[in-house]
């Protein structure tokens, strides 16, 4: 019998349902249980994005660390917790 190729490989595979027993495992990956991915995509080139790739490395932060306090000032800003009736 002859190897598969890639494609003839993921041809004969057909998705298989695999039951949802809440919400919130649905957000959880295998590789961080309990954890809620949180993130975007940037073209390699965004000034934006250099920009952070360049305070995280100057700063020796990890891109979780520096977007989760973009995100509490984000949401300070805002006062997001009063208009939504948390605080």
């Amino acid at each position: 019998m002859a190897p598969q190729t890639r494609r003839e490989a993921e041809a004969d595979n057909s998705p298989i349902a695999t039951p949802v027993s809440s919400a919130s495992s649905a957000r959880s990956s295998g590789k961080r249980p309990g954890k809620y991915h949180l993130g975007a995509y940037f073209d390699p080139a965004d000034p934006t994005a250099e920009a952070f790739r360049v305070l995280a490395a100057r700063t020796r932060r990890s891109h979780q660390d520096l977007l989760a306090e973009a995100i509490s000032e984000l949401v300070a800003k805002y006062d997001a917790d009063r208009q939504f009736g948390r605080a």
